[in-house]
């Protein structure tokens, strides 16, 4: 299990030896912040504090400083735990895995948080709702590793939060929330308390390995990050299920002051047209990019336009595209509760993105039934026929013809200012090569041009609406 832990400046060498017995427990929990590295040291508290408030700089001791709250928090008096928070803890077991979204414990205007922690001296919990003032410590529980608190709250409460264990010596480490699976989308990753049957966003991390095949030289990524969304009402009805859609250059989908231009805001959007019945309600899988994201959206493209001396650019968007299709989309079908099939999955880029979605959907069109090519950048930007457009008027299109396969529901767009303003004869192309193969505009096929939107995320989130509505659009 890997795990983030933290330490004080000013005593991080010779504390750390004493750690080592809280940083074991924690291990053993499945509580904490997991990261790509192993163990790694770095200060993720002080970041988080700040996020919430806080300076961070001179982190008071528990209860050493009395705590302030907003407007509608307060603290609870109270000695002992409710029962039913009580029997949460009892039966969560040695492992304290409990079910999802059976913490933080609602009563009424109460809302209770608890963690497990074994080995820790203390437990203080960081949360949006505390005013500057020193983090609140928790309660421990007998003898049982868990820690807890109770606070009066005002309706609707949100809020953002995070634990900090700590030894006696005050090494801490940083731990979410067992039992809530929401998470924001940003940053890190803090939990988030949702209303009840509220939209939420989880976040899952995993191996970047397929099965039987080496990764491409030069191209070291162990784990690939992924949040997913998931619509209002999901847990309400069991046996509903939900077509997904893959979203790339995965921390920039979200409403975050961390994504660029403030992100697609991809939740708010989807919020908003799921309770207008504009669209369907649909999981939303965002995967984060990487140090090597021009060769995994466009490396088809690049291959294609240097006449196939650019060999590795392609075995990486190869690699790229048959991990998430062959160990990414069976996880998460697994997971959640999906409908698998082509014509309820979709992939949605943009950029090099939108070269990606092209290049997936029409590589794999029994996997990939919708796909929306935003901003569309050929791979190529010195050719109008381009590296990808190329590929699907003499590879994809005529396979899909001879195959009798059928041919996704296809969004192109782009923007006519800036950038976007310099790739409209590139999308264009893409257009007419589309069209020749087979597209014909209508409620399968569209292609658009928004006159004086840029390049960027701000320009993309005020489309998304249109976007979703053409991929997922009422029955």
């Amino acid at each position: 299990m890997d795990i983030e832990y933290t330490s004080m400046e000013r005593t991080r060498r010779e504390r750390a030896p004493r750690l080592a017995g809280l940083l074991a427990a924690l291990c053993l929990t499945g509580f904490v912040l997991v990261l790509t590295g192993a163990c790694a040291s770095t200060d993720p508290f002080a970041e988080a504090a700040e996020e919430l408030g806080e300076s961070g700089e001179d982190v008071a001791e528990p209860g050493s400083a009395a705590p302030r709250y907003q407007e509608g928090w307060s603290a609870l008096d109270a000695a002992e735990p409710p029962a039913a928070l009580a029997a949460l803890m009892d039966g969560a077991g040695a492992d304290g895995v409990l079910p999802p979204g059976s913490l933080p414990l609602r009563e009424g205007n109460r809302i209770w948080f608890a963690v497990r922690a074994p080995g820790a001296a203390s437990v203080t919990i960081v949360a949006s709702f505390n005013a500057p003032g020193g983090p609140d410590p928790l309660i421990p529980y007998a003898d049982s590793g868990w820690f807890w608190k109770g606070y009066a709250a005002p309706d609707g409460a949100k809020a953002s939060y995070i634990f900090l264990a700590r030894d006696a010596s005050g090494l801490a480490a940083q731990l979410r929330d067992p039992g809530n699976p929401a998470v924001e989308a940003k940053g890190h990753y803090m939990s988030v308390l949702r209303e009840a049957g509220a939209s939420r966003i989880e976040m899952a991390e995993f191996p970047f390995l397929l099965h039987g095949r080496e990764l491409p030289d030069r191209y070291s990524v162990a784990t690939r990050r992924v949040l997913v969304y998931l619509p209002a009402g999901y847990d309400a009805d069991p046996d509903r299920r939900y077509p997904v859609l893959y979203f790339q250059d995965g921390q920039n989908v979200w409403d975050s002051s961390a994504a660029n231009h403030g992100g697609w805001k991809a939740e708010t959007v989807m919020d908003r047209l799921v309770a207008a019945g504009t669209v369907r309600p649909a999981i939303i899988v965002s995967i984060s990019n990487t140090g090597y994201r021009s060769q995994e959206y466009a490396g088809a493209g690049f291959h294609r336009a240097s006449d196939g001396t650019d060999s590795r650019a392609l075995a990486i968007a190869e690699y790229y595209r048959d991990w998430t299709v062959e160990v990414l989309k069976p996880e998460i079908d697994r997971r959640y509760r999906t409908l698998g099939d082509r014509a309820n999955t979709g992939v949605v880029g943009s950029s090099y993105g939108g070269t990606l979605a092209s290049y997936w959907a029409l590589s794999r069109p029994g996997v990939f039934g919708l796909a929306a090519a935003v901003s569309y950048a050929p791979g190529d930007e010195k050719e109008l026929s381009g590296g990808l457009t190329a590929l699907a008027r003499e590879t994809y299109l005529p396979a899909i013809a001879a195959a009798g396969l059928i041919l996704p529901r296809f969004w192109l767009d782009c923007g006519t200012a800036g950038l976007d303003g310099t790739l409209v004869p590139f999308a264009r192309a893409f257009d007419e090569v589309l069209r020749s193969g087979g597209f014909r505009p209508g409620p399968d096929y569209r292609f658009e041009l928004f006159p004086g939107a840029d390049h960027n995320e701000a320009a993309w989130y005020r489309r998304l609406p249109e976007i979703l509505a053409f991929l997922l659009p009422v029955e």
